[in-house]
């Protein structure tokens, strides 16, 4: 990836890649926790300009090639799941190893200066609170966190890059259930106009993407944490260093934050006509 206009022009072409996106920022997103048993559902990714980007590319994919001495290259790119967990390219690496290596990755992202940015639910308390028509006004929990990241970018373009454009990418596998809301927010450019677009991209081919995979596993990992445990948390030390830094924002929702979620949402309903009260009158009386 030579600069993030070259891989706009690469992944959408060049015809519709216009002049104007030189000197835009990028922002590259992945999910964690979207399985079924899963407590935390998570959106992270970083954010940075075209001349960070073009220092991030270089920088990763030299580390790719040679991680450690005596190390494979790892041809499949770096994914902090599988290295966590030593598997796949990671099954001959020492636990010892594989924290070095997190290291050396999660350097190069600190080192550049890219800002961070997530957002986690707390799936147990979702799956408890949003339930029949709610559902379907609110949503689901990864369109939320889609949603406040969006908000995360955009607030810092507007506080510390003003004027400036910004393209967001997310992992394809998220295209099933986003796809429709990106589209919206591509098709409506008066809701923010400092978005340029929002595209879809594989993580093992966008070396970016890889770096956004580290933000979200480790957001979904502290959710975990924060979600039980709450300023008792334990923060992995590869997550500390994010946490603790002015150039990361996140935000969690927890019981409280979805709760009110859910009332605002039936009062907006009720306005606009949605029988809520009628419906609980009637089982009262059926009952």
């Amino acid at each position: 990836m030579a600069s993030l206009t070259g891989l706009l022009r690469m992944i959408l072409g060049s015809a519709k890649v216009k002049e104007r996106i030189i000197g835009v920022l990028g922002a590259f997103l992945d999910d964690s926790g979207t399985h079924s048993a899963s407590r935390v559902v998570a959106i992270g990714g970083l954010l940075g300009t075209d001349v960070q980007w073009d220092a991030f590319a270089p920088a990763w994919d030299a580390l790719l090639a040679n991680p450690l001495p005596g190390k494979p290259p790892l041809k499949k790119g770096f994914h902090l799941t599988q290295c966590r967990s030593g598997n796949g390219e990671f099954r001959d690496y020492s636990r010892a190893e594989r924290d070095h290596v997190t290291y050396l990755f999660r350097r190069i992202i600190l080192d550049i200066g890219l800002v961070s940015v997530a957002a986690a639910v707390n799936k147990v308390a979702w799956d408890k609170l949003v339930a029949g028509p709610v559902a379907d006004e609110l949503g689901s929990p990864l369109k939320l966190c889609f949603f406040k990241c969006l908000e995360l970018v955009i607030n810092f373009c507007r506080r510390d890059k003003p004027g400036q454009k910004v393209c967001l990418c997310f992992d394809e596998g998220t295209r099933p259930e986003l796809g429709d809301f990106a589209e919206f927010c591509n098709s409506h450019p008066d809701k923010y106009p400092e978005l340029e677009m929002i595209f879809f991209a594989p993580v093992s081919k966008i070396v970016a993407l890889q770096g956004g995979d580290m933000i979200a596993l480790e957001t979904y990992q502290y959710g975990e944490q924060w979600f039980e445990h709450g300023k008792d948390s334990i923060v992995n030390p590869h997550f500390r260093d994010f946490i603790a830094r002015e150039l990361s924002c996140g935000l969690a929702f927890d019981h409280d934050q979805i709760s009110e979620m859910v009332d605002r949402a039936r009062t907006a309903m009720i306005s606009r006509g949605y029988p809520f009260e009628c419906r609980s009158f009637c089982r009262k009386t059926l009952e």
